[in-house]
Order: C-alpha cells, then sequence, then structure tokens
C-alpha cells in the first residue's frame, strides 16, 4: 500500500470510524495506524512498519499470527457451517464439543459454560445471571459487588462499573450502587511496604469493614484476580488473593478464583 492510499484510508478512519478508550479529538490530530499483516509476534502496517505486538491484539492472540492450521480450521468451519446460534435448543459440534473440553479441564464444580463474546461480555453475563438467581430465589437484596482497586472487569455497561479505573467511569454515570471498592493488594508504595502478609491483612480488613457497612449486609459477589490486569500489570503472588476470599467462605480454593 502507498503513502497515498494509506493517507486516504486515514481521512476516512478519522472521519468515520470510532475507536475505544481513544481521545476523539486527540485521536483526529493523530491518525489512525493502519495494520496490513501479522506473522507470529509481529505485525507490520501500511508504510511498512514492523510493531512488536506484546498486547497480544488484546490479550487475544494468544499463538501469534499467520497459523496456517488456524486458518485452515476455520476455513472448513466457515464453509460448512458459518454460525449457528445457541439460542432455544439449538446447538453445533464445535461448541459441543469444546464445553465438554474446557469443563473436563475446569477444576471440580465447574460444569457448565456459557460462551460469549469477550470478556466484558462474560462479566456483564455472570452479572445478570447472579442478579437473576437470587431474585428468582426470593433474596432481591442480595447483589451486591465488591472489587478491588486498580482491577480490571470490562467495559461495557455493568463491568465497566466494577472496573476501579476512573476513565472508565466519569461521565458514565459509574459505578452504579451496588458496585464497590476496596483497596487492591498491590505492594508497590503500598502503606504497609513489602510485607505480603501485612498487605493481605490491610485488604481483608478493607473486605470485611465493606461487607459490615451498615445496610450492606447482602454483599456477597466478589470479583478477584490474582493479575490486577490492565490498571497494574504486575505478577503480585496467587497467594494475595487467598485472604480476602477465605475472609468470607473458609472452603475457597486459589483455583476457583483464576
Amino acid at each position: 500500500m502507498n503513502s497515498l492510499s494509506n493517507r486516504s484510508l486515514v481521512d476516512i478512519d478519522r472521519d468515520h470510524l470510532i475507536h475505544s478508550v481513544t481521545s476523539f479529538r486527540g485521536h483526529e490530530q493523530h491518525g489512525a495506524i493502519v495494520l496490513e499483516s501479522g506473522e507470529g509476534m509481529w505485525l507490520t502496517d501500511a508504510n511498512g512498519n514492523r510493531i512488536l505486538d506484546a498486547f497480544a491484539g488484546l490479550w487475544c492472540v494468544n499463538v501469534g499470527y499467520g497459523q496456517d492450521s488456524i486458518v485452515e480450521a476455520a476455513a472448513q468451519q466457515m464453509r460448512r457451517l458459518p454460525y449457528a446460534t445457541g439460542y432455544f435448543h439449538f446447538a453445533s459440534e464445535p461448541a459441543i464439543r469444546l464445553a465438554g473440553e474446557l469443563t473436563a479441564a475446569a477444576p471440580d464444580g465447574l460444569d457448565h459454560v456459557f460462551f460469549t463474546q469477550g470478556g466484558s461480555d462474560a462479566v456483564d453475563s455472570a452479572i445478570r445471571y447472579i442478579v437473576h438467581y437470587w431474585n428468582a430465589a426470593g433474596k432481591p437484596d442480595k447483589k451486591h459487588f465488591i472489587a478491588l482497586e486498580w482491577g480490571y472487569h470490562g467495559s461495557s455497561s455493568l463491568g465497566a462499573g466494577l472496573t476501579a479505573l476512573g476513565n472508565f467511569h466519569r461521565n458514565f454515570d459509574l459505578p452504579r450502587p451496588w458496585q464497590h471498592h476496596i483497596a487492591s493488594p498491590y505492594p508497590y508504595r503500598h502503606p504497609e511496604g513489602d510485607d505480603d502478609a501485612a498487605v493481605i491483612a490491610s485488604t481483608v480488613a478493607a473486605l470485611e469493614a465493606k461487607v459490615a457497612e451498615p445496610g450492606r449486609g447482602q454483599r456477597r459477589g466478589i470479583l478477584l484476580r490474582t493479575h490486577s490486569g490492565v490498571g497494574r500489570r504486575d505478577r503480585s503472588p496467587a497467594r494475595l488473593a487467598e485472604g480476602p476470599a477465605r475472609s468470607l467462605h473458609p472452603s475457597w480454593h486459589p483455583d476457583a478464583g483464576r
């Protein structure tokens, strides 16, 4: 692609395409980086620049680009059955087999799969299942959720409120009244210093205090991640998540929080 046609694509992008997590005015000035191809962990833009895709797409290109076996499998499925709804009683072989393989590899008790389009959709779906369950069980107040500061739980209407990042809240009327946040067990510049036990104890205390707030005794939805994700890409030990979980449920197992 030559620079003239590239500028044309950039102009069309600037005038018509909305980009996620991007300042509109800033993007108008910066312009798009038009990606043209990918191989392995490398991307090539329209000007021939090679870019290391350390982002892995959006944490979803976990085997790299240009894998012929995946291309061929996708092409075969597109020719055979490009779309199959899961509504009502409809199913398809790939979805059935994948659900079976996933549950076989999952911890005991995780026996069912609900496929979604991505992480944000998955979080929203989980919240809806929980809300519906407690409404149907006659406990409509039991639907408060507590998440960790700096944690990321998606950018859609429900998950963005649990995502503890200000840019996901401002001017979006988030978080919702039933969405709450507590300090993260993130050791960098933590008031308790580098003492893991003290950091964990601090987060456990914050969780217990949040649950004990007047009128908040129905909180039972707790979102924990052993990695902080978008907010802080640290590699905190998995045990940092154990304390808060065990404070409300002594039988919690680390594998259940992953």
